[in-house]
């Protein structure tokens, strides 16, 4: 599926999506990573990672 695609079918911004893939986000918004859960039935776990900083 190619960020444009994710964008349409949840209703985020092209943009935002962008930065997300990109990690250029600071901070998540949880409806939206419920939005991106629900269209790739997936669970956040799949496609969120935690790296403690250092």
């Amino acid at each position: 599926m190619t960020q444009a695609e994710l964008a349409t079918k949840t209703g985020i911004r092209p943009a935002t999506i962008n930065e997300m893939y990109h990690e250029l986000i600071e901070r998540v918004n949880l409806d939206y990573l419920a939005r991106i859960c629900k269209v790739l039935d997936c669970e956040v776990h799949d496609i969120l990672q935690y790296i403690p900083k250092d």
